[in-house]
């Protein structure tokens, strides 16, 4: 238990390393190192991480460690997980603010900065691709599962986007919509 609590601590340190763009951006490289990588997890529960990690409160990549760290050693395993995702951010943003901020002006760091929106944004989209995939894959592809997805995924974006309404009331009424489906045998 000590050894894979071990390799749970590294994994998750290097996914804090290499997890450019944080947030949403990092899950294909969840994806990649846990699902891929290790087997911790399946495609399908990756796909309910997805969706248990967005819609709780905090970073999406803190809740994923803490998920894949319950499911690898327990309460042990989740606090483990989730201290080794959260060091590298720590250290590099606290080192970064004190350059940035000394540099503030600087039209260099400007563009660099912009330089770093593209990729973080195409980081964001390489997610939303990868999890469109997993949605799909969990659900055998299957036409009227996905379609109600998607009707749900789009009254999101225009309720949050166009009527203004708070993004916890939607998730909310998302998980009502889906038990009731669930118990009217929609899906």
């Amino acid at each position: 238990m000590k050894g894979e609590l071990l390799k749970l601590f590294v994994k998750f340190l290097k996914i804090g390393v290499i997890g450019f763009g944080g947030g949403w951006a990092i899950l294909p490289i969840i994806e990649k190192e846990i699902v891929d990588g290790t087997g911790w997890i399946t495609r399908t529960e990756y796909s309910n991480l997805v969706a248990i990690a967005g819609s709780t409160p905090g970073p999406v990549a803190v809740n994923a460690a803490t998920y894949v760290g319950y499911k690898v050693g327990g309460s042990v395993g989740a606090a483990l997980a989730t201290l080794a995702v959260i060091i590298p951010p720590f250290t590099a943003i606290s080192l970064i603010t004190h350059f940035y901020l000394q540099y503030l002006g600087c039209r260099l760091v400007t563009s660099l900065i912009n330089g770093l929106k593209g990729a973080v944004l195409g980081l964001i989209t390489v997610a939303l691709i990868s999890t469109c995939n997993s949605v799909g894959s969990s659900l055998g592809w299957d036409v009227k599962a996905l379609a109600i997805i998607v009707a749900i995924a789009s009254v999101t974006i225009a309720s949050v986007t166009l009527l203004r309404v708070h993004p916890a009331i939607v998730i909310l009424a998302s998980a009502a919509l889906g038990l009731a489906l669930g118990l009217f045998k929609v899906w």
